[in-house]
């Protein structure tokens, strides 16, 4: 479903309705037209009197009306095609306005009698009329084919019905019938002789079908290669009409069986009732009944927001239920005195079930409240409130650093809602930023206006210390973001004495040796004892440091070589208990495929191997090659894993022990 601004005219009253309303008492009874026809040989001409039924309220008329119909040929097999060629007298019903190429399509009902029963409809094509007012209106003489049932033998008469024109004026289709009720007759005989075919089959659903919906329709013996039309008709076979159906997917398979589904137009045009389903290939045709009942709501309606409240901006979405189907309804903001703000407004149609949701902008700081109604009735106004609240955007970037090309999660809250954040990298001052500085980002906002997702360096971003600006609508947050081929990253970064910090180290030569030692605020070696690490083949590894030394201001990471990589990351010594670390970490935990997932752990067995798998949701290993790593004397490990198999939904790290460990993390493919 979708939404569109509302035209508005007078405060509060949509102009569009007007429009409606008007183009609704310009509808016409298009039933007939004054021809000129030399004698045709085999034509039938009466002149019965008929009442004709005027759509959207404008009445009635009645009067005669010439038809003039000619059927070939004389003779047709069972089950076969008859060609009919239509001429109609001037309808008794004229139009009060002159309107200028309107779409019609005209059609008859015959009713068979002799060698066939039943109702057959001859439907001419679309045509556009200039329709002059207060004048008859003249509909060109008009050809179309039928079929006569597989079961006729013998002479059938045809004798019309009534006559059934739609018009479309303005996005609408109205029809208006004319029937005979004096004067009728037969028009003209077609003899059925030879031997049928195996006449088509046809099933449609037993239970009621709402108008909106997909019907299944299904049969055999249809003509192979044939393409298959549905129609809605009257339960006597007449008045069928193709475009009482919206879409078909029905189609024949090499077997001649049909299969598929159409789908009926909205509940304007479709009223509840019984009808016949025909569905007619060219050379075949097949009724089935079909019952058709709109969503009839079993409680009062109601509607919600998404967000009761959020900046200028945001965009919310208005959602309701128990609503009468297909029926447009508007949204629009109101002010604190309950005035309607028309720039605000939107409109959108119900659902088959009763239900919409429709995408409701912030524009207005002066919106208190949002009011709905069901096609502009009053007695159908609901109201609730909203409040337009500050933009207070919050942003972080998680641990702040990254390589060059590489990934990193970014959270926030107080964003405007249904915006579709930007990203861009800036000097550390927040001057001079560039949407190039950022190769890509997952980001979006929740309907709680919480910020999530990722964005990933670009791969030429030189080593710095940098700004991450994100933007949405008038929302605008910047946090610190460190791009270095090499870093350094602490957790936690601060604690009391005693804190095991798991220290993570990306960039680093393959296989090094790395120490790691405590330093204090003149650069000097605490006392806390050197630890040391092999730097795994990605380059990254982990190690747990105790900061014992209340003289502690960071923690440096210095590889064993001749020419080393140092790094260095601050560390608060703070007051209080050692807090607890977590035993398994993803970085970033979502992503597109290809995405590098930092996966650290610490809580395993000393020189255990630990192997890290990507999992589907059933829990089954994702196409990715699993990554094994030894874990470190003090349980501690860190490893690359790229995730590229789009099933992936965790990431699973198993000691390859009897009774091994097993720890497991959502990641999130975007």
């Amino acid at each position: 479903m979708f939404a569109h601004r509302r035209l508005t005219g007078k405060q509060g009253r949509p102009a569009w309705r007007r429009a409606v309303a008007l183009g609704a008492g310009a509808v016409l009874a298009w039933t007939g037209g004054t021809v000129a026809l030399a004698p045709l040989a085999h034509a039938g001409t009466i002149t019965p009197t008929v009442h004709c039924t005027l759509p959207a309220g404008q009445g009635e008329a009645t009067g005669p009306q010439e038809f003039s119909i000619e059927l070939t040929p004389d003779v047709v097999d069972p089950g076969g095609k008859v060609h009919a060629k239509v001429a109609l007298g001037p309808s008794p019903a004229t139009s009060g306005l002159s309107l200028n190429d309107v779409p019609t399509t005209p059609s008859v009902d015959l009713a068979m009698s002799g060698g066939a029963t039943g109702t057959v409809t001859v439907t001419g094509p679309e045509v556009s009329l200039d329709v002059p007012s207060g004048q008859p209106i003249e509909i060109p003489p008009y050809e179309g084919d039928f079929l006569i049932p597989a079961n006729a033998s013998g002479p059938i008469t045809f004798t019309p019905l009534r006559n059934v024109t739609r018009t479309k004026v303005l996005g609408s289709t109205y029809t208006t019938t004319c029937e005979v009720t004096a004067g009728g007759g037969p028009i003209g005989t077609v003899t059925a002789e030879g031997s049928a075919g195996q006449p088509a089959t046809l099933i449609a659903p037993t239970a009621p079908a709402r108008p909106s919906t997909s019907v299944a329709l299904s049969g055999s013996r249809w003509t192979v290669g044939a393409t298959p039309v549905p129609s809605l008709c009257a339960t006597d076979g007449g008045g069928c009409d193709a475009g009482k159906f919206a879409e078909s997917s029905l189609a024949v398979n090499g077997s001649g069986q049909l299969t598929g589904s159409a789908v009926l137009a909205a509940a304007g045009a479709v009223p509840d009732g019984s009808y016949l389903v025909k569905v007619g290939d060219g050379t075949k045709e097949a009724t089935a009944p079909l019952t058709v009942k709109a969503f009839v709501p079993d409680g009062p309606r109601a509607i919600a927001l998404s967000r009761g409240s959020g900046p200028v901006g945001s965009v919310i979405t208005v959602s309701g239920s128990d609503y009468y189907q297909d029926r447009w309804i508007n949204t629009v903001g109101l002010d604190a005195a309950g005035s309607t703000l028309d720039d605000t407004a939107v409109y959108v149609k119900s659902r088959p079930d009763g239900t919409f949701a429709v995408d409701f902008t912030v524009s207005d700081p002066a919106i208190a409240s949002i009011q709905v109604d069901e096609g502009n009735d009053p007695a159908t106004v609901l109201t609730t409130p909203f409040t337009v609240t500050e933009a207070t955007a919050t942003l972080s970037a998680g641990v702040a650093k990254v390589k060059p090309g590489g990934t990193i999660s970014v959270s926030g809250d107080g964003w405007p809602s249904g915006v579709t954040p930007a990203a861009a990298l800036c000097a550390a001052d927040g001057s001079g930023c560039a949407a190039a500085g950022i190769s890509g980002s997952t980001l979006r906002i929740a309907a709680d206006g919480t910020l999530s997702g990722t964005v990933t360096a670009a791969g030429s971003t030189a080593r710095g210390v940098y700004a991450l600006q994100i933007t949405a609508g008038s929302a605008q947050a910047l946090t610190q973001l460190t791009v270095a081929p090499t870093f350094v990253v602490l957790t936690p970064a601060a604690g009391p004495k005693g804190t095991a910090v798991t220290v993570l180290g990306q960039g680093f030569a393959k296989v090094a040796t790395v120490s790691i030692v405590g330093l204090r605020a003149n650069g000097s070696q605490t006392s806390d004892p050197v630890r040391t690490k092999v730097v795994g083949l990605d380059g990254a590894f982990s190690q747990t440091f105790t900061v014992n030394a209340a003289d502690t201001v960071a923690l440096r990471v210095r590889e064993v070589l001749v020419n080393p990589r140092t790094e260095t990351a601050a560390f608060t010594v703070q007051d209080g208990t050692v807090p607890v670390g977590a035993s398994f970490a993803l970085s970033p935990p979502e992503g597109p495929p290809g995405t590098v997932v930092q996966v650290t752990g610490r809580g395993f067995a000393p020189v255990a191997t630990v192997s890290v798998t990507g999992r589907t949701a059933d829990g089954k290993q994702t196409a990715d090659s699993y990554v094994t790593r030894v874990i470190g004397l003090d349980g501690t490990f860190a490893l690359n894993f790229t995730v590229r198999d789009p099933a992936t939904k965790a990431i699973r790290a198993c000691e390859v022990l009897v009774n091994g460990k097993t720890v497991q993390k959502l990641f999130t493919v975007s």
